[in-house]
């Protein structure tokens, strides 16, 4: 079994893709040494923050700059880390993502892998809570503390060391603690959003009910929409014509038949002393 543990130095962390040293330990199955501890330094091309210049930084700035970008260090790194049968990491959300970032800035296609997150996994077990950050861990796990700590290749080294205590605690052997902690496993590039997540699902769309001259099933026949919509021009025409309602004293036709429409015959009132009805008079020789 081939395990790598590696570390990554940023020079700004308000820089995405900022990295300027990729540090690794390579071991067997058993934390045998096969590869001595690495580091390698490149170019970040960009400016360094004072914070990491003045505490982190362990090489002189002038070797940093003299030293190759990115790009001249891909295929080995892509080499290590792709085919490992296990990579090792503290915090590797870092350092997975300032990978990432690295390969947009210089358009080239990120590395796929998987690697073991032990912040993660520390926190799976009730041994040593208190602990935080890799120095921290080491110390409580393996009872020493890490030498060359924010140098790449020493905090890959610690890594190991501390990946070792577990598996020595736990009984466990590290391709087994990858089975187990699957949950810590960390991809190197996102995973895509599944198809039906990548949008808001559109609202279903009220179905209209056919008309009766377009559906073939009802050809021929009233709906009761129809039915309602002649009603309706029936009344309008009855409001327009003045005669829908009868007047006083009349009486309406009876109706005999459903779909006609209904007739009233207005009846003269009588005469009155007021006015008197007009007669006709012959007029007298």
């Amino acid at each position: 079994m081939k395990i790598l543990f590696f570390d990554m130095e940023f020079a700004n962390g308000k820089i995405q893709g900022s990295i300027y040293s990729f540090g690794y330990v390579q071991t067997n199955g058993k934390f045998r040494l096969t590869q001595p501890q690495t580091d390698i330094l490149m170019n970040p091309e960009c400016r360094f923050n004072d914070y990491v210049r003045k505490n982190i930084l362990a090489y002189p700035m002038n070797v940093v700059e003299e030293a190759s970008t990115f790009p001249a260090y891909y295929k080995r790194l892509k080499k290590l880390l792709c085919r490992a049968d296990l990579a090792v990491g503290f915090a590797v959300g870092n350092d997975t993502a300032a990978l990432l970032h690295d390969c947009e800035r210089y358009g080239l296609k990120p590395p796929v892998f998987k690697c073991l997150d032990m912040e993660r996994l520390c926190k799976k077990f009730p041994d040593h809570r208190e602990a935080r950050g890799l120095s921290g861990c080491v110390e409580a796990w393996c009872g020493k503390i890490p030498e060359h700590q924010h140098r790449s290749d020493g905090d890959a080294y610690a890594t190991m060391l501390l990946f070792r205590a577990v598996c020595e605690a736990k009984g466990l052997a590290p391709k087994t603690v990858a089975k187990l902690f699957s949950d810590c496993m960390i991809p190197s590039v996102p995973p895509a959003p599944k198809k039906g997540e990548e949008s808001a699902p559109e609202p279903q769309k009220q179905q209209r009910r056919p008309r009766a001259g377009n559906n073939p099933q009802t050809a021929g026949q009233p709906t009761a929409q129809a039915a309602g919509t002649a009603r309706r021009k029936r009344r309008r025409r009855r409001r327009r014509s003045g005669g829908n309602r009868p007047t006083n004293g009349a009486s309406a036709a009876p109706q005999t038949n459903a779909g006609i429409r209904r007739e009233t015959t207005a009846q003269p009132n009588p005469p009155t002393a007021a006015e008197p009805a007009s007669r006709e008079q012959t007029p007298s020789v």
